[in-house]
């Protein structure tokens, strides 16, 4: 288990003492010696002593005192292959627990030492050395490449208060300090190329840190192996090595074992020159995280990468991208299995209504194929972690070669169809699937779409796509239906041995699923002829056997039956309110012939059971929602289908509640909610556009208030409020809890949460239905805790104030179109038509550039994108400059208290986390010096803003695990900065579109 103290002053007496393999007859003097040489700790049982006689004979050492029959040093080793671990890894890793089940001759060419001691009595007597000469025999009889171990640097403790653990080896391998343990294995020839932290726990001399060292056997080292290795110590000696403090040692893991795997895929595929390649820029950009001249270094790689061959330049943003691509896999995998290790609740008596509205994002642009791979290698990582990260190293490989032999990004523009079936693909995956079917504690989750539904300034949409959406989601429907009820007919048939009458029951069943072939297109009348079909399906489930009623897969059809009535995932309509207006003249208008085919497919079945809502871009008036109104009595044959107003502008956000207090003063509008509504009212809130337009905390602020003066307008009437908040899901993205992000929302917000989820999110949030459940879990505990703490809507002034200079600051930035111009083009902004990586157009039509032409998606995705996230940040430092000391510290005693500022201040400090202005600087093509400034000014202050606020020393203090996370994937993002920067100058669409989405895999979000 460790290397104790082992000093050699005297040759040895050959005759007297022998090295051998340990017999079993020795295996009680090992634990002997194990108790007088390390008393805290418990000797090794005899079971894992069998264990190493059974893995490895030759590699476990023991010298024997021949005159007493005394065993009087031992040394233990395994053979591993180094690239499944990290030098972070601890020594229960590398032994497997002190078992050696992790042996691996036949793939490693690593001895690791996992143990060495000498009895106290009979150090200096050359014991260590001779052990030591064992161990590089075994190297050289099993011709392998080196030794490596963990030194327990023993007297750092000594020095705890004085050097990190790094400097006191850097000190002892100058020989300015010796170390009990470290200076002789250095005498042996060991060198150091890291230091480890927990590699034992409870170690009051190491307190938990020892030295990484390593011996390259001479017989067998190439001369760019010894090159290598002086590279690796003679950057231990001269640079700060960084120790993971807060990353699972299973992720790091999961990624060393799958990055490897791809990193030899890639090599077997381009050859070691390109594979060298690629290593030296990583090497490159590693240097870069911490370095005093990072943009020096940055601007050395540019002019490399600008040298390489386009065609290389390629491969060399693929290879990065996937590595981004990779490493998320991973952390879905890890959450996968540690969320599985968890209890699940208890059913809680009253359950949460949750609805989630899928929608699509420009990251839809990654090729299905390469989607599909990377879920089965998830599968594989997850499965691995519960055999102790055995994997089918054949099987892992095949799906690398398969991945880096195709683009992350599709070669055309994606149709809405095709963002559709990448949605559908995901959550009718048949686990996710079974997983919505299943009972949930505490919660009931409904799925919806924007796919397919929404018109608002997209002309790929119209009354056939609409239709096709429809039609995909009822093929993975049909097909689950069918694939349950013949599989419940199957076991009747089984069984109709034994009981005759269950193989009338088992045909019936057939014969209904046999039925649902004719449902795979929306004909006429579908609705009619689906309510036939389930009326007939109810009365035989009714009087079938208890055999077949109770079958688990018969509970799962109800179910699907309950959640997808029509047999589709259901529909959000929405359009722009001036459209709506005149599609009351116009028939061929899309959204009106949209609503003409629904009434036509839906026929005797409820038309919300196909499109859940009319939802009202733009609205700004009464007479918007009025209008649309009226459309829906003139096409539809009853008023079901609900009208939902967006206010997503400051001017409709701010006049809210007095649109809907002007709609209600008509009696009709409030029968119609009682009468065809259920006595529920929706309310869509526009995060995205309202940010575009003032600026995050503005935005932020004024859809709390609307939020608070419309759910006491809509109660007034007696009404239940639904809020749908128009989010992205940013409430499962990185920055404050869940329970800080809905703490400012209203009561009636929390009781049935409804909230569109994007592209980027879907994937994530449908990686695994452990991944799934703990956010819906999550949210649900979250609020139904708050139904019994109510939210304190106290005005804090302070607040307004600084949130109304945000705005003033943020609308003089955007109001300067000169200025506007010449930052966006430092961003792949006016390349995003060109890059058709989304079916809705990037821009709204316009001359020139303007607040109403930017659409808010991206928008945000190029400022992500150049790694600068303005809009989330700018005007917050000038802000909080602007105010007096007083309003200061008043705002930092409102920190705790005021959930809402406590969010805000967390979300922002994990975006400024992620913002890096010295890649930024490279997407200039001739710099503003004046701008450049005062872009850093302002990211300073709103830097300052975040500590003194929060009042922590940190702006992700709350998430450090996080900010680990952040400072490791950083670097590989920068190379692809700088060939998006090298694909700009070009217009290469392929290499920007595989910078794209290499650069969104690595910033974890893209708008």
């Amino acid at each position: 288990m460790l290397d104790s103290q082992i000093n050699t002053q005297k040759s040895l007496p050959t005759d007297r003492y022998k090295l051998l393999n340990p017999l079993p007859k020795y295996f009680g003097q090992i634990q002997v010696l194990c108790k007088k040489v390390y008393p805290q700790y418990r000797p090794w049982s005899i079971e894992e002593l069998e264990s190493h006689r059974s893995y490895f004979p030759d590699g476990q050492l023991i010298v024997v005192d021949l005159d007493k029959d005394k065993v009087v040093g031992l040394a233990f080793s395994l053979i591993i292959s180094w690239n499944d671990y990290s030098p972070q890894d601890s020594w229960k890793d590398y032994t497997s627990g002190g078992f050696f089940h992790n042996h691996d001759p036949k793939k490693g060419k690593t001895l690791y030492g996992a143990e060495v001691m000498v009895d106290p009595e009979y150090r200096g007597q050359g014991i260590g050395k001779l052990l030591y000469e064992g161990r590089r025999q075994i190297v050289e009889d099993y011709d392998l490449k080196r030794i490596r171990a963990g030194a327990r640097i023993r007297g750092y403790f000594k020095y705890k208060d004085k050097l990190s653990p790094q400097e006191y080896v850097q000190k002892v391998v100058n020989k300015e300090i010796s170390d009990p343990t470290l200076s002789f294995q250095l005498g042996q020839g060991f060198k150091v190329i890291d230091v480890a932290s927990n590699y034992i726990l409870d170690d009051p001399e190491t307190l938990g840190y020892a030295a990484v060292i390593e011996w390259l056997n001479p017989k067998n080292v190439t001369p760019s192996e010894i090159k290598r290795q002086q590279q690796v110590v003679n950057r231990f000696l001269t640079e700060e090595k960084f120790l993971s403090e807060y990353l699972p040692k299973e992720l790091r893991r999961l990624v060393r074992k799958a990055t490897s795997c791809l990193g030899q895929a890639i090599k077997e595929s381009e050859g070691d020159a390109f594979f060298k390649k690629i290593d030296n820029y990583r090497e490159s950009l590693k240097k870069t995280r911490a370095s005093k001249d990072k943009k020096n270094q940055l601007s050395h790689i540019k002019r490399k990468i600008s040298k390489e061959s386009f065609r290389d330049q390629l491969k060399i943003a693929h290879a990065f991208s996937l590595q981004l691509e990779i490493v998320n896999v991973c952390e879905a995998a890890y959450r996968s299995w540690k969320l599985g290790q968890k209890a699940s609740p208890s059913g809680l008596e009253s359950k949460l209504n949750l609805t989630y509205v899928l929608t699509a994002h420009p990251t839809e642009a990654r090729s299905k194929s390469v989607i599909d791979i990377l879920r089965e290698i998830q599968g594989m990582l997850e499965a691995s972690v519960h055999r102790k990260f055995v994997v089918d190293e054949d099987q892992l490989a095949t799906l690398m070669r398969l991945l880096w032999l195709q683009p992350l990004s599709k070669s055309q523009k994606p149709t809405v169809v095709d963002e559709a079936e990448y949605i559908f693909s995901t959550v009718f995956e048949p686990n996710v699937f079974d997983f919505l079917l299943g009972e949930k504690p505490g919660y009931e989750l409904k799925l919806t779409t924007w796919v397919g539904g929404d018109k608002d300034g997209h002309p790929g949409v119209d009354e056939k796509v609409m239709k096709d959406c429809l039609e995909k989601s009822r093929a993975y429907i049909v097909r689950s239906l069918r694939r349950r009820l013949n599989a419940v007919s199957k076991d009747l048939l089984q069984q109709s041995r034994f009981d005759k009458k269950l193989l009338s029951v088992s045909n019936k069943l057939s014969l209904f699923s046999t039925d649902l072939k004719k449902f795979q297109n929306l004909s006429r009348d579908d609705g009619t002829k689906l309510k036939v079909w389930k009326s007939k399906f109810n009365s035989y489930y009714k009087n079938t056997s208890p055999l077949a009623k109770k079958h688990y897969q018969m509970k799962r059809v109800l179910k699907i039956l309950e959640l997808f009535p029509g047999l589709v995932l259901p529909i959000e309509l929405r359009e722009d309110a001036e459209k709506i207006k005149n599609a009351l003249e116009d028939q061929k208008s899309p959204i009106r012939k949209m609503l003409v085919e629904l009434e036509r497919v839906s026929g005797a079945m409820d038309i919300t059971n196909y499109a859940r809502g009319l939802v009202i871009s733009h609205c700004e008036s009464a007479n918007d929602l009025q209008q649309a109104c009226m459309l829906v009595d003139k096409v539809c044959k009853k008023a079901l289908l609900p009208v939902i107003p967006l206010f997503e502008t400051k001017e409709a956000l701010v006049s809210s509640s007095k649109i809907l207090t002007e709609w209600f003063k008509n009696r009709k509008n409030r029968d119609r909610v009682s009468r065809f509504w259920m006595n529920k009212f929706e309310v869509m809130l526009g995060y995205s556009d309202s940010a575009k337009q003032i600026g995050v905390l503005p935005s932020r602020m004024l859809i709390s208030k609307s939020m608070q003066a419309t759910d006491r307008t809509i109660r007034k009437h007696l009404f239940t409020p639904i809020f749908f908040h128009g989010s992205g899901g940013s409430v499962a993205r990185g920055g404050g809890s869940i329970k800080e992000q809905i703490s400012w929302w209203s009561y009636s917000a929390i009781n049935a949460p409804k909230m569109t989820i994007q592209g980027e999110m879907i994937q994530r949030l449908f990686s695994s239905k452990e991944i799934l459940n703990s956010q819906c879990a999550h949210l649900t505990r979250e609020s139904l805790r708050r139904k019994t703490n109510k939210f304190s809507n106290k005005k804090n002034k302070v607040l307004e104030k600084l949130a109304g200079l945000v705005e003033a600051e943020y609308l003089k930035f955007i109001g300067d179109t000169k200025q506007l111009d010449l930052i966006l083009q430092a961003t792949p902004y006016h390349y995003l038509n060109v890059l058709k990586i989304g079916s809705r157009p990037s821009k709204r039509p316009s001359e020139n550039l303007s607040l109403s032409a930017l659409r808010a998606i991206p928008w945000v995705l190029c400022w992500t994108q150049a790694r600068i996230l303005l809009p989330s940040w700018w005007g917050i430092g000038s802000a909080w400059a602007n105010l007096i000391e007083e309003e200061k510290v008043a705002l930092k005693e409102s920190f705790s208290d005021d959930k809402f500022l406590s969010s805000f201040v967390k979300t922002l400090g994990y975006t400024l986390e992620k913002v890096d202005l010295d890649v930024w600087e490279f997407y200039f093509d001739k710099p503003s010096k004046e701008i450049l400034e005062k872009i850093k000014t302002e990211h300073e202050k709103a830097k300052r803003f975040v500590l003194e606020v929060s009042q922590e020393g940190d702006v992700l203090s709350h998430r450090p695990w996080m900010k680990e996370s952040i400072y490791l994937r950083s670097p590989h993002i920068h190379i692809l900065n700088l060939l998006q920067v090298e694909a700009i100058k070009r217009s290469d669409e392929a290499l920007l579109k595989e910078t794209i989405v290499g650069i969104a895999c690595g910033m974890m979000t893209t708008g």
